[in-house]
């Protein structure tokens, strides 16, 4: 139910889009000017980046077969980015206005896709736009970021979040506690996303006590996910620490557990052998079993093993 809800509820319009009224205001303005082919959304996960991004396209006429987006953090190498500037060589074909190429977690692009960048973008064709997404607008280089026409989507507030909540409850016919839904909104952390993701977790809960516990137990998996997700693009230290940091209250066990099911399933549809040896790593630091009385100790350790390789 929780994709279903964030597919369904995703905003199709600009109207549509939730607590970003100043920032929706200027860019529908910049695009009736017809002023800039290249955007840069920031913001902390889950406030609407990649949708707005969407939404760009379609207000620019970009047909969804001439859309084209690419995940910053695996598509880094010269290659992905070489074949990516060669599909925008040419005009779309048929009705389609322009092509637009959507870059979600841009800090994560290597040095060489940047400076690829940096060279399509100078002068790009009038048949392209570019749009980067980041939660890290500091480590796009200052000379990409001068080329674009920047805005920063803030934390969505509570009251926002409720109304939006209110709303799919009344649509889906679902009748959770009025607190359950606070708690929903309390608990996303500004993001829409979230708490669409927390009311369909929550929506049998029977009071509040249940929803919290609900939550708890979707935020552990979670959080285990993100780090075996982090593990496996080859996050920095820094960048894992944070996560680690949420996982405190976790039991390692469970976190070991999440972790070797995601890399497993990885290294299964692992099309490259670079990719499905780190898996291997990963699986291999992950093998030992987490004495309850140790803590986070042994999930560090491992951690530290696959990254650092102590």
């Amino acid at each position: 139910m929780t994709n279903a809800l964030i597919t369904k509820y995703r905003p199709s319009k600009f109207s549509e889009v939730v607590g970003q009224a100043a920032v929706v205001r200027s860019l529908e303005a910049s695009l009736k000017k017809g002023s800039s082919q290249m955007y840069l959304l920031s913001g902390q996960p889950g406030t609407g980046k990649t949708t707005l991004a969407r939404l760009i396209a379609n207000a620019v006429g970009c047909l969804e077969r001439d859309r084209l987006e690419i995940d910053g953090v695996s598509k880094t190498g010269v290659e992905d980015m070489r074949a990516v500037v060669d599909s925008l060589l040419y005009r779309p074909i048929g009705d389609g206005k322009i092509k637009v190429v959507i870059v979600d977690e841009a800090q994560g692009l290597s040095k060489a896709s940047i400076t690829s960048l940096l060279k399509v973008t100078e002068e790009p064709p009038p048949h392209v736009m570019w749009i980067l997404c980041t939660t890290e607008p500091t480590r796009i280089p200052e000379a990409l970021r001068t080329r674009a026409t920047h805005y920063s989507l803030k934390p969505v507030g509570f009251d926002d979040l409720v109304r939006l909540l209110d709303k799919v409850v009344a649509a889906e016919k679902i009748d959770p506690d009025e607190t359950v839904v606070d708690l929903c909104a309390a608990e996303a952390g500004g993001s829409p996303r979230q708490a669409l993701a927390n009311l369909a977790v929550c929506a049998a809960a029977r009071d509040i006590t249940e929803a919290k516990e609900l939550l708890r137990s979707a935020l552990e998996s979670e959080e285990a996910i993100a780090l075996a997700r982090a593990l496996v693009n080859g996050a920095s230290w820094s960048d894992v620490q944070k996560i680690l940091l949420g996982l405190k209250e976790v039991g390692p066990e469970s976190i070991r557990h999440v972790v070797r099911a995601y890399v497993s399933s990885m290294i299964l549809n692992a099309k490259k052998e670079a990719v499905a040896g780190r898996g291997l790593t990963i699986l291999d630091a992950f093998s030992i079993p987490c004495n309850p009385a140790d803590g986070l100790s042994p999930i560090i350790l491992a951690t530290g093993k696959v990254i650092l390789g102590a």
